[in-house]
């Protein structure tokens, strides 16, 4: 889980958005750690203008890696049913929209105040290939319809240390039980049930050997690959057929 910082642009958005008093509130604020990108109220998301708040992760840069993985790995032209678990501000399900135009894509998240973001994500951007739906995971048992799923869970262990910053953004977005694996385990467990094509995760540093065993257990047929961050780090999975 990259670290989010105050960058001097984001400062200057900010300066210019906020009389001289509300600037240095907010500036105290970011000296406790407060993301300054809460308080901008918005960021910018593989091109696309997205909406946060604390109902919701900050989208990491190194997210947008994600969706060049899929985008590079799927045809542009087809038409598939993705479904995008653990969707948050939606800032996945919106770039997919633009990519995969010819495509359907569902966004699902537990909680209630991410939807209401992600669907003010999807008006702002103005695309009409995505829904979003307040969803838990445990609620569904397989994943019948559905052609690729996509996910950047939570995947931090409880044990985990992550940055000052994270305490201010909602906690079951970042951490996970099982060493930081539920998510990862049950997804695939349930992809096991249904004829899916693909799997896209971003995942933590040191979690590739685990999952490629998950995989063997649930989805021995199914090829696998790991693609690396900007850090060098194990970042990316691609499951497929």
């Amino acid at each position: 889980m990259n670290n989010i910082n105050a960058c001097d642009a984001d400062l200057k958005e900010l300066r210019n958005s906020l009389s001289t008093e509300e600037y240095a509130v907010a500036l105290e604020k970011i000296k406790e750690g407060y993301p300054i990108q809460y308080l901008i109220g918005n960021v910018n998301f593989y091109g696309n203008k997205i909406l946060v708040n604390e109902n919701v992760l900050i989208p990491r840069y190194e997210t947008e890696f994600l969706v060049d993985l899929i985008k590079n790995k799927l045809d542009k032209n087809n038409s598939y049913n993705i479904l995008d678990i653990g969707t948050g501000s939606g800032c996945i399900s919106i770039s997919l929209s633009k990519i995969f135009s010819n495509s359907n894509i569902t966004g699902i998240d537990i909680s209630n105040g991410a939807i209401e973001v992600a669907n003010k994500n999807k008006e702002i951007n103005n695309v009409d290939n995505v829904t979003f739906i307040n969803n838990d995971l445990s609620n569904i048992n397989s994943f019948d319809g559905y052609d690729i799923i996509v996910s950047n869970p939570p995947y931090v262990s409880y044990n985990e240390e992550v940055g000052i910053e994270t305490k201010y953004e909602p906690q079951n977005a970042i951490f996970a039980d099982d060493n930081g694996l539920y998510f990862y385990k049950e997804i695939i467990k349930k992809a096991s049930l249904s004829k899916i094509k693909a799997i896209f995760f971003e995942i933590g540093a040191n979690q590739k050997e685990e999952i490629y065993n998950i995989k063997d257990q649930y989805l021995k047929e199914y090829h696998i690959e790991i693609f690396k961050d900007l850090s060098n780090k194990d970042r990316y999975i691609y499951i497929f057929e």
